[in-house]
């Protein structure tokens, strides 16, 4: 009941006049923030941290809040128009998305991200509220053999997704993991598989990074290809 209480508490602080104008104005910020490919929503709040100096405590964490979830929808609004996703989280969004807007459906598919955006965001903050202490206390009991029985359940979901082509799904997996290692060991701080001795890849390969790279250099050489023999030129 207090975890209700507080929760009624906060919902009672949002909707004063100042928070409602913060809640818009840091929603439009996230949408633009997360529609650029390469920012995402942390790059997003980290960038709008400084402005929570000037509001209120309350007010700062609905402006962070708010731009976090307009960040989180942004990505897919480049996802879905340029088929390259703005954010890691967006990533799915390009498969079923990008197809639409090709067709001429680009507004029906941002409306149905929006929407669904709206619907998961509501249902999980929900969901998390109400089983929070539970769900921390299982964390904290989680040990090597449960994560790495957890990431095995991963590895095979995406087997199985994969389709008939397992023996791709595998190699890309292995590669994953491959590129998951570049970088300074967490344990003992060596260096592995630094490439050409190049101070950037001390820091390992961002996930981020490697999805908008993948996504986005296939879909730029793809529209390439496709143009290069018909030119259009408009007046």
């Amino acid at each position: 009941m207090d975890v209700l209480a507080l929760l009624a508490d906060g919902f009672a602080a949002s909707i004063s006049p100042l928070n409602l104008m913060i809640v818009l104005i840091g929603v439009t910020v996230g949408i633009f923030i997360g529609a650029m490919p390469g920012l995402g929503s942390v790059n997003g709040v980290a960038i709008v941290l400084p402005l929570t100096f000037i509001v209120p405590p309350g007010s700062a964490i609905i402006l962070l809040a708010a731009i976090y979830y307009g960040a989180m929808y942004g990505g897919a609004i480049s996802s879905i128009l340029l088929g390259i996703p703005g954010a890691s989280t967006a990533v799915a969004t390009t498969f079923d998305g990008r197809p639409m807007a090709q067709k001429g459906e680009a507004g029906l598919a941002l409306i149905v991200a929006a929407v669904a955006s709206f619907i998961g965001g509501t249902i999980s903050v929900l969901l998390f509220t109400i089983f929070a202490v539970p769900l921390a206390d299982m964390a904290l009991a989680f040990g090597p053999a449960e994560e790495f029985a957890l990431v095995l359940l991963a590895f095979t979901t995406f087997v199985g997704l994969g389709g008939d082509d397992i023996l791709k799904t595998i190699v890309m997996i292995c590669l994953g993991l491959v590129l998951s290692t570049v970088g300074l060991d967490i344990i003992s701080g060596e260096p592995r598989l630094i490439f050409g001795d190049l101070p950037g890849f001390y820091s390992g390969i961002s996930f981020l990074v490697l999805a908008i790279g993948v996504y986005g250099v296939g879909e730029v050489l793809y529209t390439i290809e496709t143009s290069r023999n018909a030119p259009m030129v408009t007046p």
